[in-house]
C-alpha cells in the first residue's frame, strides 16, 4: 500500500505524459486564404490595407486590392480588414488543410462619408468564360468542331 501511494504520488508529480506542455504547439494543418478589399462606396481597390486573421497572420493588398494569407490554421476562422480612413470590416471562411480559399471581397466603408448614401453592391465574382465557337458559326455546326484552319503558304505539289 505504501509503494502505491509513492508510485500514485510519483506520477502526479510528472505528469500524466499524455498532456501537452504548456506554451508548446502540437503538429497544425494550414491552408490559404485569398481575396480583395474594396471601398464599399466606389468598389475601387484599397491598396495596403492589412488583412489579417488574429494577430500572427497578417498580410497586405497589392494595388489591385488583392491579397494572399499564407499557412492560415486549418478550421473556422474570421478574417479582418483594415485601412486608414475606412472602418474595418470581416469575412468568415472555413480554412481546409492545403487549400487555397477565397473569401471574394471584403468590403471597406469610408469613416466619414455622405449621410444617406449607401454602399453600392458588390461587383460580380469572375468566373471563366466557357468556350465558344468561332465568331459567326453555330455551335452545333460542323465547323465549330472542325481544326482551324492555316493561313501559311502549301507548297505545291
Amino acid at each position: 500500500m505504501r509503494y502505491a501511494v509513492l508510485g500514485m504520488l510519483l506520477l502526479f508529480a510528472l505528469g500524466d505524459g499524455c498532456s501537452p506542455t504548456p506554451g508548446v504547439v502540437g503538429v497544425q494543418d494550414y491552408g490559404q486564404v485569398t481575396g480583395r478589399v474594396l471601398d464599399a462606396m466606389t468598389n475601387r481597390p484599397i491598396p495596403s490595407a492589412l488583412v489579417s486573421v488574429g494577430s500572427l497572420y497578417t498580410a497586405s493588398t497589392d494595388p489591385a486590392g488583392a491579397f494572399t494569407l499564407a499557412r492560415v490554421p486549418a478550421g473556422d476562422q474570421t478574417v479582418t480588414a483594415r485601412a486608414p480612413g475606412y472602418d474595418s470590416a470581416t469575412a468568415d471562411t472555413t480554412v481546409l488543410k492545403d487549400q487555397a480559399i477565397s473569401v471574394g471581397y471584403v468590403r471597406l466603408v469610408p469613416s466619414v462619408r455622405p449621410q444617406g448614401v449607401p454602399t453600392l453592391p458588390p461587383p460580380a465574382t469572375p468566373t471563366p468564360a466557357p468556350t465558344s465557337a468561332p465568331t459567326g458559326v453555330p455551335s452545333g455546326s460542323p465547323a465549330a468542331s472542325a481544326p482551324p484552319v492555316s493561313a501559311s503558304p502549301s507548297p505545291a505539289t
